[in-house]
């Protein structure tokens, strides 16, 4: 490619219809604003389009209606089905003389206002402190641990 200085080069661009360094500038940045939509138009339109997230249907929860951590669940182990949205739930009870029980539970997406809540009990000296998680079995002994911190 040669390129011309001086008169020639604007003999030479006089003749193509360039009047000036910027319209041929202008030119130049428009051919290759062209030239990329054209190959980026392809190379996009190549890609698969993003798939929508398939959420299921129900989560699987553990249920427990009365457990503690040596001994385990001593009432009503079983699974609970809530629809998508909601959320698995363990309820622990405490006080401060080292008393601890748990209550595991599925939770409507309607009932999750009381979820990673601190409240007192309705018996003296005792609290009750509530945490949800959103995934199957996450509240089971098992999964707890990593779920619920």
């Amino acid at each position: 490619m040669h390129f011309m200085v001086g008169p020639a080069a604007s003999r030479g661009l006089k003749a193509l219809g360039l009047h000036s360094t910027s319209q041929t500038l202008y030119t130049v940045f428009l051919l290759v604003l062209v030239l990329l939509s054209l190959v980026l138009g392809k190379i996009i339109s190549a890609e698969r389009p993003p798939q929508p997230l398939v959420l299921p249907k129900y989560l699987h929860c553990y249920r427990c209606l009365l457990e503690t951590k040596e001994l385990g669940c001593l009432l009503g182990s079983d699974i609970c089905l809530t629809s998508a949205g909601s959320s698995c739930i363990t309820l622990h009870i405490k006080n401060s003389s080292g008393f601890h029980v748990m209550v595991s539970d599925c939770r409507s997406r309607e009932q999750m206002s009381d979820c990673s809540h601190t409240h007192p009990s309705p018996v003296f000296g005792f609290w009750r402190y509530s945490k949800c998680c959103f995934w199957d079995f996450c509240n089971n002994p098992q999964n707890r641990e990593i779920s619920m911190h």
